[in-house]
């Protein structure tokens, strides 16, 4: 792996607050720490409101002036994130960072056409040379599995597959020469065959730009296909991590393995759904108050 001595992505003690409805307000993210190299592939996995999302959503700075910074930093090649100015972020966005988010059929304008689409991008991106020539598209079309760009390219985005438009978006971020790219919720809008052929084109891309790629997702299904590093995230901080098989076969708590437990096979479905025992959760919550009192004293001592 490259730089291994120098990870691309660099978490410490991250901790924030975040709306909770009705004027009231939670933690959202509880002293993460953690990094992501070039060339590896990273997955947080977690419920609905484990935090994971949040993280994402920072790191790409887009959660928003409500949430609340308390503590910690968020490193990309040495360049505080947490702390750089709202012009420099988005030169960041327009190159070295991508986002595809889970709605990403949001992140095109359904009324442009393919085409449009890229030279919009392309004039934002600040390329003195222009649109790429024809030569030079066509490559990247194929790069992400688009073998007929001429189809493509009159077409607008309002009517393309969730998966095309998936592959676009990773297309993007190749042009940009993106270092980084964070992909909320790969999965969502995507049948099963259509999500294992884009996180299949996630982990070719990987190995062709040696970009890393940190994905959220709500299942552990199959990470071990693609995944170098998984951290489970329960109620906003990180319960246990590490290498995919042996996360899924030897799982420090409960909750990891009845969490995974809760996506079973087709083939396999129970007559009523598997839910996460209040004795797992328990578990957790105790799991995670030692860790933060343990790091709070090491931190005051």
């Amino acid at each position: 792996m490259e730089s291994a001595d120098h990870p691309l992505l660099e978490i410490k003690d991250l901790t924030v607050e975040r709306p909770a409805g009705l004027g009231d307000r939670r933690i959202g993210l509880r002293r993460v720490s953690l990094s992501v190299h070039p060339d590896e592939i990273i997955v947080l996995a977690g419920e609905n409101g484990s935090g994971k999302s949040l993280l994402a959503r920072l790191i790409a700075g887009v959660a928003g002036p409500q949430v609340k910074l308390l503590g910690g930093t968020i490193h990309f090649e040495g360049r505080d994130l947490l702390r750089m100015k709202r012009r420099d972020f988005a030169a960041l966005r327009r190159g070295p960072v991508a986002m595809i988010t889970g709605d990403s059929a949001g992140q095109l304008n359904p009324d442009r056409t393919v085409r449009q689409w890229l030279r919009d991008f392309v004039r934002m991106a600040g390329r003195s040379d222009g649109f790429p020539r024809e030569k030079e598209w066509t490559d990247y079309f194929y790069r992400v599995g688009i073998i007929e760009p001429e189809r493509i390219l009159p077409l607008p985005a309002g009517g393309l597959s969730p998966l095309i438009v998936k592959r676009l978006l990773v297309m993007r971020s190749i042009m940009a020469g993106a270092r980084l790219l964070i992909c909320d919720e790969p999965s969502a809008g995507l049948d099963r065959i259509a999500a294992t052929q884009f996180l299949e084109l996630l982990c070719q891309v990987r190995g062709e730009t040696k970009m890393g790629i940190l994905l959220t997702t709500g299942s552990l299904r199959g990470v071990e296909r693609y995944a170098d590093r998984v951290v489970v995230f329960f109620e906003g901080g990180m319960l246990e991590s590490g290498p995919p098989r042996r996360l899924l076969e030897n799982p420090r708590f409960s909750y990891t393995r009845e969490f995974r437990a809760c996506d079973p096979r087709l083939g396999d479905l129970p007559r009523e759904l598997p839910l996460i025992s209040r004795e797992a959760v328990r578990e957790a919550e105790e799991a995670l108050h030692e860790a933060s009192t343990s790091l709070g004293e090491g931190t005051t001592g």
